[in-house]
């Protein structure tokens, strides 16, 4: 569940690799609307002319790399079912410090690219898997039963955001599985039984 997020496939030439990592760096600090085609071709050592043999536009662009940040942190959420939702908060806060901007693009443009994801993507969104992981908690009875799991996946989400941009501009404390376990004392003190 550590592993790195995969923004291109390794049959990508160099070029659309350079160009996809130049994109997510620069649209994760500046914001989609901050950065233009000459900037991404700038940053990744191109033409403006190279970006479009792989992408329309920027808009087709950022709309590929939102697909692609999305199903891996969706993925994330629900790999290796049997893991205990505090070994994954665990593996996530991990996964986020390899991979803060594609965690806090995703974050930060749910409202922008949500309609156009594919179906089977926005058939079960974030916060309903991230319920679904508390329910099983429940089942488990490592989290009272009497626990709200809609508030209980809100809380977590919502710190899984803050740790994004933490990591981000690289003020997460290390290490970050330290770190990570002191979240969930804080979030699930009272979720625990």
């Amino acid at each position: 569940m550590t592993t790195p997020f995969h923004l291109s496939s390794e049959l990508d030439p160099p070029a659309k690799r350079a160009i996809v990592a130049t994109a997510l760096e620069l649209f994760s600090m500046h914001g989609v609307d901050g950065v233009n085609i000459r900037d991404i071709a700038a940053g990744a050592g191109f033409t403006n002319p190279a970006i479009f043999r792989h992408f329309a536009s920027k808009e087709a662009l950022a709309q590929a790399l939102f697909d692609r940040c999305y199903a891996a942190l969706a993925h994330s959420l629900t790999a290796e079912p049997a893991m205990a939702l505090q070994d994954r908060l665990i593996a996530c806060v991990a996964l986020i410090k390899a991979a803060p901007q594609a965690v806090h693009f995703v974050l930060e443009n749910l409202r922008r690219y949500w309609p156009t994801l594919p179906e089977a993507q926005r058939a079960l969104p974030l916060p309903a898997r991230m319920r679904l992981l508390v329910e099983a908690e429940q089942a488990a009875g490592r989290i009272s039963a009497s626990a709200d799991p809609g508030l209980a996946s809100i809380l977590l989400l919502g710190a899984l955001g803050q740790v994004a941009r933490l990591a981000l501009f690289d003020e997460l404390p290390d290490p970050a599985e330290h770190f990570a376990q002191s979240l969930w004392t804080l979030l699930f003190r009272g979720l625990e039984n």
